[in-house]
């Protein structure tokens, strides 16, 4: 009995202490404000952020401000899910935190019900009308533009969410093996434009080059082998017309039917 007794006035002297410790402690934070959130810098600065950024700290963490890194996967994850961009925390001093973010890198424009989306390297996907886009005055000039046809399922799931960064359907990698495939063949000269189409359930593209100084339009099965083994047929046809705009269907299997623009 003594020794039960014994570990309970223990634990109430322990308790005691920490109780009184905490107090301690908060009193002085309550002065000093020891642990207040000093200041969070945006680098690049951005209204935009900045504002998204002050709205979704708690304000546990503005009090203490290491709960800050707690509660930062959560709000990244939300602010990446409706920008096109990566953020990134670091302490900066006794209170002091930085946010860095980038902007995500698209690496084609793909026109889609009357609207430009971007598309990464990872398929991830926006509209042009973004809010953080639309304000940060990127280069897309050297982009390619693609097109998705009517005939093609949709690109993203939630087409009417106006805002927001969502995974695409879009065959990227497929896409810059063929892009790269048709700008190193020597007969072509640039490529104009690139549209993706579902043919009797087959996934096919029109391509729109200049080469050898003619405008033409030339419709095949969307793979890189399949542009590899029709182009010196291809290039055969444009050297012999003297059409100055083409139009080439490749998508029969033993023939190519051409007509004149």
């Amino acid at each position: 009995m003594r020794k039960v007794r014994t570990a309970k006035i223990r634990i109430i002297s322990l308790l005691m202490v920490m109780s009184a410790a905490c107090g301690f402690f908060y009193g002085v934070e309550e002065r000093l404000y020891l642990f207040r959130l000093r200041n969070v810098d945006i680098v690049p600065e951005n209204v935009l952020i900045e504002k998204e950024t002050a709205s979704l700290i708690s304000r546990s963490s503005a009090r203490f401000w290491p709960l800050l890194f707690m509660g930062y996967p959560s709000w990244k994850m939300e602010m990446e899910k409706k920008y096109p961009v990566r953020l990134f925390i670091r302490v900066d001093g006794w209170g002091e935190v930085v946010i860095e973010w980038l902007c995500l890198q698209p690496v084609f424009i793909v026109n889609w019900h009357d609207e430009r989306w971007f598309i990464t390297s990872s398929g991830m996907t926006w509209r042009e009308s973004n809010p953080l886009w639309s304000n940060a005055n990127m280069d897309v000039r050297n982009l390619l533009t693609l097109k998705w046809h009517n005939s093609m399922p949709p690109l993203v799931p939630d087409e009417a969410n106006p805002i927001g960064v969502r995974q695409s359907i879009f065959p990227v990698v497929r896409t810059i093996e063929l892009v790269e495939a048709i700008r190193k063949t020597p007969w072509i000269q640039t490529i104009k434009a690139l549209e993706l189409i579902k043919i009797a359930g087959e996934l096919a593209v029109m391509v729109d080059v200049a080469s050898m100084d003619k405008d033409v339009s030339i419709l095949l099965e969307f793979s890189e082998s399949t542009w590899g083994d029709l182009s010196p047929a291809l290039e055969a046809i444009v050297k012999s017309s003297d059409a100055k705009a083409l139009y080439l269907d490749a998508t029969y299997k033993d023939k190519i039917v051409i007509r004149n623009k």
